[in-house]
């Protein structure tokens, strides 16, 4: 009787204690704000808790019992299974992240599933709602501080350009001023000196004529100087005196027309000058590149047009390296059957704007520089040959400043082509 006394009670304080448990368990469950899901491997519902989990996306009542497709959309369905299926197969834990709709709104969490068995996985769901929030939060941080880096990198680049090229500028206007003058002076004087010339021959011929030229110390001198050779040469020295002169006040022209120091406000001018001044001045770089241009017929549009003649020196310049890249790597007879080619054309488009293309046939860019180039300091040259902010202004001249568009188009090993738009009438 004691003995039976004593199991009654051992098997009271077992009750007990079990319950004991089962209290601090469910207590745990309701504390814990994790969702808990016990679903068998054919997708249905077999435990769920706590049963009060605020983010349950139906009551526990109208998920037991039933499968993952009645309780979900068919496409949230498949992709849960799918994970079960892996979790089953490959005895695993699995973590995924998913949205679903709760109390109108879009609630994301964590789940973690693991195999129970053979037959089943359990499943614990975390709201991590607030931790997305703060996730988007940190992007959208991130791309402000990234969108503000970049437009400081823009002020920089413009406060450095604007610095060099007013410095630039007036360092060519003085010296297209310089060479200008004493240019003049000597092309001014060739003429009158070819005059003065064909004045003394006439002079000595008629000495000649009247056998003043026959005496013994003359015909000595005469034939000492060569005097018929100095007659057929030195009309040509003239002549090539005028044609250098000629070159050096077309390369002033070139270097005024392309500073523009006395056209720095917004006025009309003529396109082609601009670009054929700036070709005028890559002479010594185009020397071995075939330049073929085709005008359109352009009226006078408004610009700025110092800052225009800067973007078509950067955009030639970029396609002279391009070729030199090419031509590198190239055999010299590859050369030859196919030499450097820079191509300018210019043409009216929906009689509102006007367009200035340049293509060249160099080395061209992969689809990374292409998405880079625009960026200030980006840079493909080697340290001290560029800077990095060439294109970068020019996109800033074109877009910002003449509220037009410059696009690059470009395959490597095929060539790149620039194509600058600009409104005629602003």
């Amino acid at each position: 009787m004691n003995s039976e006394a004593g199991d009654i009670n051992k098997h009271q304080t077992t009750e007990e204690a079990l319950k004991d448990s089962q209290t601090e368990l469910l207590a745990l469950f309701n504390a814990i704000e994790d969702v808990i899901l016990v679903v068998s491997a054919e997708g249905k519902y077999l435990k769920v808790a706590p049963s009060s989990a605020p983010s349950l996306y139906k009551p526990p009542a109208e998920i037991l019992g039933k499968t993952v497709q009645e309780v979900f959309p068919p496409a949230f369905a498949d992709y849960f299974l799918h994970h079960m299926k892996q979790t089953l197969t490959t005895k695993k834990t699995v973590k995924i992240e998913y949205s679903l709709p709760i109390s109108d709104q879009e609630v994301w969490f964590e789940a973690s599933i693991a195999a129970m068995g053979e037959d089943s996985v359990v499943i614990v769901a975390r709201d991590i709602n607030d931790r997305k929030l703060m996730e988007r939060q940190l992007r959208q941080q991130a791309q402000d501080l990234e969108q503000t880096l970049q437009e400081l990198k823009r002020t920089q680049s413009q406060m450095i350009h604007s610095e060099k090229m007013s410095s630039l500028g007036q360092l060519v206007a003085g010296i297209a001023h310089e060479i200008n003058n004493p240019v003049n002076f000597i092309h001014g004087n060739i003429n009158p000196l070819h005059e003065y010339i064909q004045n003394l021959f006439q002079l000595i011929e008629l000495y000649q004529e009247y056998d003043f030229g026959h005496h013994p110390e003359i015909q000595k001198f005469i034939n000492k100087i060569d005097l018929e050779s100095i007659k057929e040469d030195l009309p040509k020295t003239l002549n090539s005196m005028n044609v250098g002169t000629q070159r050096i006040r077309q390369i002033v022209l070139s270097l005024r027309t392309f500073s523009r120091m006395d056209e720095a406000k917004f006025k009309k001018v003529d396109i082609h000058e601009g670009i054929n001044s700036t070709l005028m001045l890559l002479k010594h770089s185009l020397q071995e590149i075939e330049v073929i241009t085709n005008y359109g017929d352009l009226p006078l549009v408004k610009c700025y047009a110092g800052e225009l003649n800067q973007v078509f020196m950067n955009i030639l310049v970029n396609a002279i390296d391009a070729i030199e890249q090419r031509n590198y790597q190239l055999k010299l007879p590859e050369i030859q059957a196919n030499p450097g080619r820079i191509q300018v054309w210019t043409k009216i488009v929906d009689s509102q704007w006007i367009e200035i293309a340049i293509a060249d046939n160099g080395i061209g860019m992969t689809e990374q520089v292409k998405k880079q180039m625009f960026n200030p300091f980006f840079t493909t040259k080697p340290v001290g040959k560029g800077t990095g902010l060439g294109m970068s202004i020019s996109y800033q001249i074109i877009s910002e400043r003449h509220g037009g568009k410059l696009q690059c188009y470009s395959t490597p090993g095929k060539g790149a082509k620039f194509v600058i738009q600009i409104p005629i009438y602003q």
